[in-house]
């Protein structure tokens, strides 16, 4: 729950609910009350807390698409090159399983 995310840089509570949880919440009347005091009670807090939410969110939505795009160009460089073939080359494929996947695709198929 209180673990950032690598990717994201937010824990999953705190782009749920826009702030960090407590570890142990005090039980004396004097902390429950501060902790009422720490939420927004008006309107113009309440739309703040709400904006830096979405802001949080988008951070995160920014950090996981740079991610997602670092991830793919490092896969994509160690990647071999597409072969080329020209009409005429001779070429091997593999029909090891064509007879299980025709058997156990769907109905609506055609023998060719």
């Amino acid at each position: 729950m209180a673990t950032t995310n690598t990717s994201t840089g937010y824990t999953p509570f705190h782009l749920h609910l826009g702030r960090t949880p407590r570890l142990l919440p005090s039980l004396t009347s004097d902390a429950i009350r501060a902790a009422r005091e720490d939420f927004p009670t008006d309107i113009a807090n309440t739309l703040e807390a709400i904006v830096s939410l979405k802001t949080d969110v988008a951070d995160a939505h920014d950090a996981l698409l740079a991610s997602c795009v670092a991830q793919a160009h490092t896969a994509n460089a160690h990647r071999n090159a597409d072969p080329s073939f020209e009409p005429g080359d001779f070429v091997y494929l593999s029909t090891a399983h064509r007879r299980r996947e025709y058997l156990n695709g769907s109905n609506k198929r055609v023998a060719k």
